[in-house]
C-alpha cells in the first residue's frame, strides 16, 4: 500500500466511524456536534502523510489543560489540573527538542479552560507543534486560533514498518496490516490488545512517547509476540525497548 493509499485508506475509514457517531447510541460518548464538525473537516482536508523520522517524533494525547474536572474524571494523581499542567511541560521540556514534532492526538484542552498562563507555557514549549483534532479541540479551541500549533489535521498516515493510523478517537475497524494509534479514552485500555495503541497521557505517565518506542510496540503487538497488557501503555513501551529491541 503507498502512502496516499493508506491516507486515503484512513479517511474513508474514519468518515464511516464519525458518520455512525451521529446516529444513536452515539460514538464513543461525543456530542452530536463534535461529531458533525469532526466529518465536516474528515469530508473537506486530506489526511496528512507523516513521513518525519520516528527517533525526533514525540505523540501524546489528551492533555486536558486547565481542566480541574479531569483530576477525578480520569483518576490524574494530582491536586489539581495546575499541577497536572506543570508536571506535563516538565515533562514535555525535558523530552522535546526545539526542532523535534511533538504530536498531540486531541483534546488539548477545553477552550473554557484556557487562561493566559495557559497560552504563554505553550507557547514556551518546545518542539513543532503538531495538533491531530480531537472532538474539544473543535469546541473552538484552535479555530480561534488561542494556541500556537503549526500544524492542524483530523488525521495522519504515517507509513513505515508498521503503518500507523493517528487518529483522536479509537477506530473500530482498523485496515489490516495497520496499527492505531489513539487517544480520547484515557485511561481505559486501548480497544484491543494487537490493532490499537492508547497514547493518551494517563496511560503514559503524563509524559510524551517517542514515535520509534510506539512504532517497535505495533509491530510486535502485529508479529503476536506477547507483551504484559495487565499496565499501561507507558510500561509496554519500556519492556518492548527493553526487552524485545
Amino acid at each position: 500500500m503507498t502512502p496516499e493509499e493508506l491516507a486515503e485508506r484512513l479517511r474513508t475509514v474514519y468518515i464511516e466511524e464519525l458518520a455512525r457517531s451521529l446516529k444513536p447510541p452515539g460514538l464513543h460518548g461525543m456530542h452530536s456536534i463534535q461529531a458533525q464538525t469532526m466529518l465536516d473537516h474528515a469530508y473537506n482536508g486530506d489526511p496528512i502523510i507523516y513521513e518525519e523520522p520516528d527517533e525526533t517524533t514525540w505523540i501524546w494525547s489528551d492533555l486536558h489543560l486547565g481542566h480541574d474536572s479531569s483530576i477525578g474524571a480520569f483518576g490524574r494523581p494530582f491536586h489539581n489540573a495546575w499541577r497536572a499542567d506543570k508536571a506535563m511541560h516538565r515533562a514535555w521540556a525535558e523530552r522535546v527538542g526545539d526542532d523535534d514534532p511533538i504530536i498531540c492526538l486531541g483534546d488539548v484542552s477545553l477552550d473554557a479552560c484556557l487562561r493566559s498562563h495557559h497560552i504563554f507555557r505553550w507557547r514556551q514549549s518546545p518542539g513543532f507543534k503538531v495538533l491531530v483534532l480531537g472532538n474539544h479541540d473543535v469546541e473552538p479551541v484552535n479555530g480561534v486560533k488561542q494556541l500556537d500549533i503549526e500544524r492542524t489535521t483530523l488525521m495522519l498516515a504515517a507509513p513505515g514498518n508498521p503503518p500507523l493510523l493517528l487518529t483522536h478517537i479509537p477506530l473500530v475497524q482498523v485496515p489490516h496490516g495497520t496499527v492505531n494509534v489513539h487517544g480520547h479514552i484515557h485511561d481505559k485500555p486501548a480497544p484491543t490488545p494487537h490493532r490499537h495503541i492508547n497514547v493518551s497521557v494517563e496511560q503514559l505517565g503524563y509524559a510524551p512517547a517517542n514515535l520509534k518506542d510506539v512504532r517497535r510496540l505495533a509491530r510486535r503487538l502485529l508479529e503476536g509476540r506477547y507483551v504484559p497488557t495487565d499496565d499501561n501503555t507507558r510500561a509496554m513501551l519500556d519492556t518492548v525497548r527493553t526487552t524485545m529491541p
